[in-house]
This record gives structure tokens, C-alpha cells and sequence, in this order.
């Protein structure tokens, strides 16, 4: 079973890659002055950035821990992000990294929390990128880029399960409100 579900990851990933990229071009379909291409671009690196590099911190640290980890699309979840994408907003549950083989709560922790903390780190590579770029568009897409990956973030912190917010809640609770509490500071000041 391992094995033919880790055959079918890459099919996995870029389905729900194509498809995430998809619902956000949709919800932001009348957003932008750009034009499709534009949005499509743009929608296929928050994909790649937001979600798949967040999925792949999780599988990266537990096959650190020595665990067996790889990504299964979640159809229906794809599919209410293309439907709730038509009414200009996003709800996402793609598919997520199973993960077996580690069973201590650290490491379970610290696994749930490298997603979440991928996002606020690749939000502020794009946002500080942003400070360095003097063409307004490219301005435009890396802020936007990073606004969406502290959304990502910040959301997935939530301490419900089965988002990372509640393994690491259920693991440290120091740890997690200094990581709630980052994550909500560059949402407050960077997206809202």
C-alpha cells in the first residue's frame, strides 16, 4: 500500500497544483487591471509557494524523524476549492502529508508546525524581496504572494483539528502561542 501510494505522489501533487492554481485564478479572476495570463501566473505561484512548499516542510521533517511520509490529494477538497473559487473566495483542503512511523509528541509537533512556519518564512522572503524590486507589478505579485503564504500560515494554526494548529497546541502550549501570535502580527500587518 506504501508503495503504490508513494508512486501516485507526484500525480498528486501536480493535480492539486493545477487545480489550487485554477480556484485562486477564478476567485481573483476580476482583481486585477493584468489581464488572465497575469492572474494565472501569479495564482500558480501562491499555489507552489502557499500550499505545496507547506506540504513538503511537513513531509521534509517527519522523514527526518525516520517516518513515512508523502502527500494524498484529497479530491473533494480540491473540488470545493474550484466551487467556493467561483464565489470569489477560497476554502481549500487539497489533501495533506500522511505521515506514520513517529509517534512522539515533539516530533509530531514539530512536523505539524514546519508547514506553517514555511509560510511565514517564505512570506517574508517575498514581502522583503518586494522591498528591493522597483517594477510595480512584480511589487504587486510579491506582495501578494506574500500576504497569501501569512494567510496560509496563519490559518492553518488554528487550533482545530485536523489543521497543524492542534498538534502543535496539543504538543507545546508555549510553543504554540508564539507561533499564533507571530503568525497573527504579520497577518494584521501585512494582509488586513
Amino acid at each position: 500500500m506504501y508503495r503504490h501510494d508513494v508512486s501516485n505522489e507526484e500525480k498528486d501533487i501536480a493535480v492539486s497544483v493545477i487545480a489550487l492554481t485554477a480556484a485562486f485564478a477564478i476567485a481573483n479572476r476580476f482583481r486585477s487591471p493584468y489581464g488572465p495570463f497575469f492572474i494565472l501566473a501569479v495564482s500558480f505561484l501562491v499555489a507552489v509557494t502557499a500550499f505545496l512548499m507547506h506540504e513538503l516542510a511537513h513531509r521534509y521533517v517527519a522523514r527526518s524523524y525516520g517516518g513515512i511520509a508523502y502527500f494524498k490529494m484529497w479530491p473533494l477538497g480540491l473540488l470545493l476549492a474550484l466551487i467556493t473559487s467561483l464565489l470569489g473566495f477560497i476554502f481549500a483542503a487539497p489533501g495533506a502529508v500522511n505521515i506514520g512511523g513517529i509517534y512522539r509528541r515533539d516530533q509530531i509537533g514539530k512536523t505539524s508546525l514546519a508547514g506553517p512556519a514555511m509560510n511565514i518564512f517564505l512570506g517574508i522572503l517575498f514581502y522583503a524581496i518586494s522591498l528591493f524590486t522597483l517594477i510595480p507589478v512584480a511589487i504587486a505579485i510579491f506582495r501578494y504572494v506574500a500576504e497569501m503564504n501569512f494567510w496560509f500560515g496563519f490559518f492553518n494554526l488554528l487550533p482545530i483539528p485536523p489543521l497543524d494548529g492542534y498538534k502543535v497546541f496539543s504538543w507545546d502550549l508555549y510553543v504554540y502561542i508564539v507561533s499564533v501570535v507571530i503568525a497573527l502580527v504579520f497577518v494584521v500587518l501585512f494582509v488586513f
